[in-house]
Protein backbone atom coordinates (compact mmCIF):
# COMPACT_ATOMS: atom_id res chain seq x y z
CA UNK A 1 0.00 0.00 0.00
CA UNK A 2 1.47 3.48 -0.90
CA UNK A 3 2.35 6.02 1.59
CA UNK A 4 0.31 9.36 1.57
CA UNK A 5 2.36 12.56 3.15
CA UNK A 6 0.05 15.75 3.64
CA UNK A 7 2.78 18.76 3.05
CA UNK A 8 1.63 22.45 3.82
CA UNK A 9 2.63 25.47 4.64
CA UNK A 10 1.77 26.53 8.16
CA UNK A 11 1.90 29.79 10.17
CA UNK A 12 2.93 29.96 13.77
CA UNK A 13 -0.70 30.15 14.88
CA UNK A 14 -1.66 26.90 12.02
CA UNK A 15 -3.23 29.17 9.43
CA UNK A 16 -3.09 27.39 6.18
CA UNK A 17 -5.13 29.48 4.22
CA UNK A 18 -4.04 32.57 1.87
CA UNK A 19 -0.58 31.80 2.21
CA UNK A 20 0.31 34.03 -0.56
CA UNK A 21 -0.06 37.02 1.79
CA UNK A 22 2.42 35.33 4.61
CA UNK A 23 4.61 32.58 3.02
CA UNK A 24 8.21 33.00 2.59
CA UNK A 25 9.63 30.59 0.17
CA UNK A 26 13.73 30.27 -0.02
CA UNK A 27 15.99 28.09 -2.59
CA UNK A 28 16.55 25.96 0.60
CA UNK A 29 13.06 24.48 0.41
CA UNK A 30 12.97 24.85 -3.07
CA UNK A 31 16.06 22.36 -3.03
CA UNK A 32 13.86 20.07 -0.45
CA UNK A 33 10.87 20.23 -2.27
CA UNK A 34 12.91 18.68 -5.54
CA UNK A 35 14.13 15.91 -3.95
CA UNK A 36 10.69 15.38 -2.66
CA UNK A 37 9.19 15.35 -5.69
CA UNK A 38 11.72 13.13 -6.96
CA UNK A 39 9.99 10.50 -4.80
CA UNK A 40 6.35 10.90 -5.79
CA UNK A 41 4.14 9.05 -8.03
CA UNK A 42 0.82 10.51 -7.32
CA UNK A 43 -0.25 14.30 -6.52
CA UNK A 44 -3.48 14.70 -4.36
CA UNK A 45 -5.36 18.12 -4.77
CA UNK A 46 -8.45 19.58 -3.70
CA UNK A 47 -11.40 20.32 -6.15
CA UNK A 48 -11.18 24.00 -4.43
CA UNK A 49 -7.77 24.35 -4.91
CA UNK A 50 -6.91 22.97 -8.02
CA UNK A 51 -7.63 25.48 -10.66
CA UNK A 52 -5.35 28.10 -8.83
CA UNK A 53 -2.43 25.44 -8.43
CA UNK A 54 -3.12 24.23 -11.82
CA UNK A 55 -2.65 27.99 -13.10
CA UNK A 56 0.21 28.91 -10.38
CA UNK A 57 2.37 25.87 -11.60
CA UNK A 58 1.90 25.98 -15.36
CA UNK A 59 2.91 29.55 -15.79
CA UNK A 60 5.45 28.65 -13.25
CA UNK A 61 7.36 26.58 -15.62
CA UNK A 62 7.55 28.71 -18.15
CA UNK A 63 7.73 32.36 -16.27
CA UNK A 64 9.29 31.93 -13.57
CA UNK A 65 12.43 33.91 -12.54
CA UNK A 66 14.34 31.27 -10.73
CA UNK A 67 15.30 28.50 -12.34
CA UNK A 68 14.97 25.88 -9.60
CA UNK A 69 11.12 27.06 -9.77
CA UNK A 70 10.64 26.24 -13.11
CA UNK A 71 12.68 22.90 -12.69
CA UNK A 72 10.24 21.91 -9.70
CA UNK A 73 6.95 23.42 -11.70
CA UNK A 74 7.93 21.53 -14.81
CA UNK A 75 8.03 18.18 -12.09
CA UNK A 76 4.90 18.93 -10.64
CA UNK A 77 3.06 19.32 -13.94
CA UNK A 78 4.20 15.84 -14.93
CA UNK A 79 3.54 14.02 -11.72
CA UNK A 80 -0.09 12.48 -12.68
CA UNK A 81 -2.50 14.76 -10.34
CA UNK A 82 -6.33 13.57 -8.82
CA UNK A 83 -8.55 16.04 -7.85
CA UNK A 84 -10.85 15.23 -4.95
CA UNK A 85 -14.09 16.95 -5.05
CA UNK A 86 -17.92 16.79 -4.70
CA UNK A 87 -18.85 18.18 -8.15
CA UNK A 88 -17.14 18.26 -12.07
CA UNK A 89 -13.95 20.20 -12.13
CA UNK A 90 -12.59 21.49 -15.31
CA UNK A 91 -9.50 19.45 -15.60
CA UNK A 92 -6.64 22.14 -17.42
CA UNK A 93 -3.69 20.78 -15.62
CA UNK A 94 -1.75 17.87 -17.66
CA UNK A 95 -1.78 14.97 -16.31
CA UNK A 96 -5.04 15.61 -14.08
CA UNK A 97 -8.28 13.20 -13.33
CA UNK A 98 -10.92 14.02 -11.05
CA UNK A 99 -12.03 11.27 -7.93
CA UNK A 100 -16.07 12.50 -7.34
CA UNK A 101 -16.72 11.45 -4.09
CA UNK A 102 -20.67 11.78 -2.10
CA UNK A 103 -19.40 11.78 1.72
CA UNK A 104 -16.96 10.59 3.97
CA UNK A 105 -17.38 6.68 3.06
CA UNK A 106 -16.55 7.11 -0.61
CA UNK A 107 -13.72 9.75 -0.04
CA UNK A 108 -12.12 6.88 1.85
CA UNK A 109 -12.73 3.71 -0.28
CA UNK A 110 -11.32 6.25 -3.40
CA UNK A 111 -8.09 6.98 -1.49
CA UNK A 112 -7.76 3.72 -0.17
CA UNK A 113 -8.34 2.56 -3.93
CA UNK A 114 -5.42 5.16 -4.59
CA UNK A 115 -2.89 4.11 -2.27
CA UNK A 116 -3.33 0.57 -3.38
CA UNK A 117 -2.46 1.64 -7.09
CA UNK A 118 0.72 4.28 -6.01
CA UNK A 119 4.00 3.93 -3.90
CA UNK A 120 3.74 7.15 -2.60
CA UNK A 121 0.81 10.00 -2.20
CA UNK A 122 1.38 14.20 -1.75
CA UNK A 123 -1.36 15.66 -0.75
CA UNK A 124 -0.83 19.62 -1.49
CA UNK A 125 -4.41 20.73 -0.69
CA UNK A 126 -6.51 22.55 0.45
CA UNK A 127 -7.62 22.71 3.73
CA UNK A 128 -10.60 20.80 3.70
CA UNK A 129 -9.07 17.48 1.65
CA UNK A 130 -5.92 17.70 4.64
CA UNK A 131 -8.80 17.70 7.17
CA UNK A 132 -10.46 14.70 6.01
CA UNK A 133 -7.26 12.80 5.67
CA UNK A 134 -6.69 13.07 8.88
CA UNK A 135 -10.13 12.60 10.55
CA UNK A 136 -9.73 9.38 8.90
CA UNK A 137 -6.33 8.55 9.38
CA UNK A 138 -5.42 8.06 5.84
CA UNK A 139 -2.32 10.36 6.40
CA UNK A 140 0.92 8.27 6.67
CA UNK A 141 3.35 11.10 7.25
CA UNK A 142 3.02 14.89 7.81
CA UNK A 143 5.29 17.48 5.99
CA UNK A 144 4.95 21.12 7.79
CA UNK A 145 6.35 24.64 7.09
CA UNK A 146 5.84 26.66 10.00
CA UNK A 147 6.65 29.82 8.90
CA UNK A 148 7.78 32.72 11.68
CA UNK A 149 4.50 34.66 11.49
CA UNK A 150 1.23 34.83 13.60
CA UNK A 151 -1.50 35.73 10.90
CA UNK A 152 -4.66 35.71 13.16
CA UNK A 153 -7.11 35.59 10.84
CA UNK A 154 -7.87 32.51 8.16
CA UNK A 155 -8.53 29.00 8.59
CA UNK A 156 -6.59 26.80 11.02
CA UNK A 157 -5.51 23.26 9.97
CA UNK A 158 -6.31 21.31 13.39
CA UNK A 159 -9.85 21.51 14.04
CA UNK A 160 -10.99 20.17 17.53
CA UNK A 161 -11.63 16.35 17.05
CA UNK A 162 -12.48 13.26 19.54
CA UNK A 163 -9.02 11.60 18.13
CA UNK A 164 -5.85 11.90 19.31
CA UNK A 165 -2.88 11.76 16.75
CA UNK A 166 0.53 10.53 18.06
CA UNK A 167 3.42 11.46 15.87
CA UNK A 168 7.22 10.58 15.90
CA UNK A 169 9.03 13.27 14.63
CA UNK A 170 11.44 11.84 11.81
CA UNK A 171 13.21 15.11 10.91
CA UNK A 172 13.74 18.53 11.12
CA UNK A 173 15.22 22.04 9.93
CA UNK A 174 15.57 24.90 10.91
CA UNK A 175 15.48 27.02 7.31
CA UNK A 176 18.06 30.94 6.74
CA UNK A 177 14.65 32.49 6.68
CA UNK A 178 13.43 31.33 9.83
CA UNK A 179 10.99 28.69 8.30
CA UNK A 180 10.67 25.47 10.63
CA UNK A 181 10.46 22.21 8.37
CA UNK A 182 9.41 19.47 10.76
CA UNK A 183 8.30 15.70 9.13
CA UNK A 184 6.19 13.82 11.07
CA UNK A 185 5.42 10.09 11.28
CA UNK A 186 1.98 8.67 12.06
CA UNK A 187 2.37 6.20 14.90
CA UNK A 188 0.22 3.31 14.49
Amino acid sequence: MGKAVLTMQMSLDSIVTNTDQWMEFSDEILEEYLVYYNKIDRIVVGGNTYAELAEYWQNAEQSSESVLERTIAKKINDIPKSVISRSPKELVWRNSEQILIQDSKSFVQEIQALKNKTTSISVESGLKTWQLFIEHELYDDLWVFVHPVIVSQGERLFEPSDKQHKLQVISSKTYSNGVLGLYYHKKV
